[in-house]
């Protein structure tokens, strides 16, 4: 599955000196591990070992004629506000994988 990714601009005006944000090549491989989550707002999730990402928001007429070419934005932690991350986060809770897929 792969996935274009686009890092917000916060991420570039974030302040670096007081967290290492991860690269633009650590969270692609990222994103191709990734686990899907519940919708936001009609939009695409994912949550990742490095971040959440989702679908780019579609402006009217816009159209993904295929999966593997959506664009996906990078929802780190240190870029947005903790009701932010709370939303991801109740929205991949009930979708993890197993950790004990065997049993």
């Amino acid at each position: 599955m792969l996935f274009g990714l686009i890092l917000m601009a916060a991420t570039a005006a974030a302040d670096v000196s007081t967290t290492e944000q991860p690269t633009v090549d650590a969270m692609q491989a990222d994103l191709q591990t990734a686990y899907s989550c519940k919708d936001i707002d009609g939009r695409k999730v994912w949550k990742g070992g490095l971040a959440y990402y989702i679908q780019s928001f579609m402006y009217d007429g816009q159209q993904v004629t295929d999966e593997t070419d959506m664009a996906t934005d990078a929802v780190l932690p240190e870029d947005n506000s903790p009701e932010t991350m709370r939303e991801f986060e109740e929205a991949c809770l009930t979708m993890a994988p197993s950790a004990q897929a065997g049993n």
